[in-house]
C-alpha cells in the first residue's frame, strides 16, 4: 500500500472513531488511539512517536473519566438514585435500536425518569432526574467529541 492510502485509511477510520463518539457501542476515543498506534507502527515510529502515543493515551484516558463522571454527575446533581442512573444507561441502547437517531436524545431522558420513578415513586423528582441525568450525558458527549478532534487533529498535524 502506498503511504498516501494508509493515511486516508487512518482518517477514514478516525471520522469513525468521532462518530463513535456520538453512537453508544461504538468505542470511539479508543477507536482513534488504535488508529494513531497503528499508523505508527506503520512508518516506524518516526513521527507518530511513543511520546505522543502516550499523551494520546492520556486522552483517552481522561475521556473514559469524562465519561462516567459526567452522567454520574448529572444524575446526583439532579438528585437522581442508581437506578436513575441505569435507566438512563439501558435507555440510551433501547432509543438507540427503536428509534434511531431521535432514540439517542429521548431513550436516556425517558430511561432516567422511568428508572427513577420506579425507584422513589415521585414523578416530579424523576422529571428532574431524567433531565439531570441528560444535561451530564450531553456534555460528556460534547466534551469527549471535543477531545477526539483534538486528538485527530494532533495527528494530522503530525503527518501532513
Amino acid at each position: 500500500m502506498t503511504d498516501t492510502l494508509v493515511l486516508v485509511i487512518a482518517v477514514l477510520l478516525m471520522v469513525a472513531g468521532l462518530g463513535g463518539v456520538i453512537i453508544p457501542m461504538v468505542p470511539g476515543i479508543p477507536l482513534i488511539l488504535g488508529v494513531i498506534v497503528a499508523y505508527g507502527w506503520y512508518e516506524g515510529f518516526n513521527v507518530i512517536t511513543i511520546s505522543f502515543i502516550a499523551m494520546m493515551a492520556g486522552i483517552t484516558l481522561l475521556s473514559v473519566i469524562v465519561d462516567y463522571l459526567s452522567t454520574t454527575l448529572g444524575a446526583k446533581y439532579s438528585g437522581s438514585t442508581r437506578a436513575g442512573v441505569w435507566g438512563a444507561f439501558i435507555g440510551t441502547f433501547a432509543g438507540l435500536f427503536f428509534l434511531p437517531p431521535l432514540g439517542l436524545l429521548i431513550g436516556p431522558w425517558v430511561g432516567a425518569m422511568l428508572g427513577e420513578y420506579i425507584s422513589v415513586n415521585d414523578f416530579n423528582k424523576a422529571v428532574k432526574a431524567g433531565f439531570g441525568t441528560v444535561i451530564g450525558l450531553f456534555s460528556g458527549l460534547f466534551f469527549n467529541l471535543l477531545l477526539g478532534i483534538i486528538m485527530v487533529v494532533s495527528f494530522l498535524f503530525r503527518v501532513i
